[in-house]
């Protein structure tokens, strides 16, 4: 006997509107939606589940997501709009009640069991849903499992928070050009902002002296200075670990949180994202020496740790949650307002996820909403924070770049001599303000002036993504391209003054547009 269905109710954003429109006019087996964190995917995916059962077209839903904190969230979510999905379902028990529409699980599961999955594809008509298919590509059996779970189902609807890669492990039901993903259906934080769906968001950036010991040498750096990928990874790691440098980051935030649950929001929140989970712990207690608040630890080897979410989720008494990988995507906690980024993750996928955290716009709140991730003046990290300014401002429209790695991540033994010694944050700058705001916004604070280098590296990032771009369009070797473009402006990219600079972009935005001509 069928579950019986309540129609459809909820009220859908012109986007969600315009994707549904779109899946359900043309049928196919698959689709792909890429939509900015806090635009509402959850509602939209629902919403075509609910056509589908409606119709009698699938007589079951079942997701498949990350974590099983994501699972009991997609639960809820699915019974506010009448579909009723069990979060609890077991390998063992392979279908849900019946008096269940369907089911979520996590990918993990689905790794371990792929005949439990296609045989209950097989005994039932299912539409599935694979939230934040990316995680897909986790490891290198995850996709052949996909493929033998799911490829009887009727209707396969992937979501996705951020454009992916393919990298080593092709995803499963994902058509790729040049190794990245295509989505079907594409709603930007650009789109968002200008949808009111997100809040803007802005980017406080400490430089700082950094002291450590690493191969028998003591290294001092700043983050302006150049140095090899290695040291790099030594310099981001003194200062996340130095309780001199995180220090004043965590005051200054705090300071801002504090501002905002004055004057804006009583129950704002704050995220600090950590390395691991023993610095989680170590920062937990930081937080409290500095700010006389005790702060929420979600780490993943705590059973309680989606308890622990959840109650900071609606408990505004509650100043700052530290977590590791629990919060980085899929969680919604909309009073967070102010971030630390504490963590050496330096993928852009994982910096977006984090980012949107923050950006999910409130009703009864008033506008603009800003919120406030603070981080290290690493260059990468200042790198991703400029291009999602620039998508805030409508300027930049090209793909993301394909370069993704995490810091820490290999060459370990080359770590162990490697210690840590001193580091003194200072704030630098504010990326993402507006011309013209103060930098210390509303607290009587003046804007600096905007030197020199910071002037040349906004204008060399906008030249390595047209360099990348033209090369990519026109089918032009990178070195054939920096060739004409000294031969034009008469100097190479690092000795560059300003207006060669801006001669080198003029020039590469003509051949983006028209193509790549030596003669022109």
């Amino acid at each position: 006997m069928a579950v019986t269905l309540s129609p459809w109710k909820a009220v859908l954003r012109d986007w969600q509107v315009r994707a549904v429109a779109d899946v359900l006019a043309q049928p196919r087996e698959d689709y792909l939606v890429t939509a900015t964190p806090a635009a509402g995917k959850t509602r939209f995916a629902l919403r075509i589940a609910h056509h589908y059962l409606a119709a009698r077209s699938a007589g079951r839903v079942l997701v498949v997501c990350p974590t099983n904190h994501l699972r009991t969230q997609w639960a809820s979510a699915a019974g506010q709009v009448g579909i009723q999905l069990d979060p609890a379902l077991s390998n063992e028990q392979a279908l849900e009640a019946r008096d269940y529409h369907g089911a979520v699980v996590t990918y993990q599961q689905v790794c371990l069991a792929p005949d439990v999955f296609r045989r209950a594809c097989r005994s039932r008509k299912t539409l599935v849903i694979l939230d934040e298919l990316h995680h897909a590509g986790d490891g290198k059996d995850w996709g052949k499992a996909l493929r033998e779970s799911f490829g009887e189902a009727v209707f396969r609807l992937a979501l996705s928070g951020t454009p992916f890669r393919s990298d080593n492990n092709p995803i499963p039901y994902v058509r790729y050009e040049q190794g990245e993903s295509q989505a079907d259906f594409t709603y930007g934080y650009s789109h968002s902002i200008r949808d009111g769906v997100c809040r803007p968001i802005l980017f406080p950036s400490y430089e700082g002296e950094l002291t450590w010991l690493s191969d028998g040498r003591e290294h001092r750096a700043t983050f302006e200075d150049g140095l090899t990928f290695e040291r790099q990874r030594e310099r981001l790691k003194t200062a996340l670990l130095q309780e001199s440098w995180l220090g004043p980051v965590l005051s200054d935030a705090h300071a801002e949180l504090q501002r905002l649950r004055k004057q804006e929001q009583a129950d704002a929140g704050g995220l600090i994202v950590t390395m691991n989970q023993d610095h989680a712990r170590q920062v937990a207690d930081l937080v409290q020496k500095i700010t006389g608040t005790r702060a929420q630890v979600a780490v993943s080897d705590d059973p309680s740790a989606s308890k622990t979410i959840e109650t900071f989720a609606h408990h505004k008494q509650q100043q700052w949650l530290v977590a590791v990988n629990m919060v980085s995507e899929g969680v919604d906690i909309p009073r967070l307002r102010v971030g630390v980024y504490a963590t050496n993750v330096l993928t852009e996928m994982y910096f977006r996820q984090v980012v949107g955290r923050f950006v999910r716009m409130q009703e009864k709140v008033p506008k603009p909403q800003r919120a406030w991730l603070y981080l290290p003046k690493d260059a990468t990290l200042v790198h991703y924070a400029k291009r999602i300014k620039v998508e805030r401002d409508h300027v930049l429209e090209d793909i993301m770049p394909a370069v993704q790695r995490t810091l820490f991540g290999t060459a370990a033994t080359s770590l162990k001599e490697y210690i840590p010694l001193n580091g003194v944050a200072r704030l630098d700058a504010l990326i993402g303000a507006e011309e013209g705001e103060p930098s210390g916004e509303g607290r009587g604070q003046p804007e600096p002036a905007v030197a020199l280098h910071d002037q040349k590296n906004s204008l060399r990032d906008r030249h390595r993504l047209l360099v990348g771009a033209v090369a990519r369009k026109c089918g032009v070797d990178h070195r054939q391209l920096n060739a004409e473009l000294i031969k034009r402006t008469g100097g190479r990219v690092d000795q560059a003054t300003i207006p060669q600079l801006e001669r080198r972009i003029a020039l590469l935005e003509k051949w983006r547009d028209s193509g790549f001509d030596k003669k022109r």
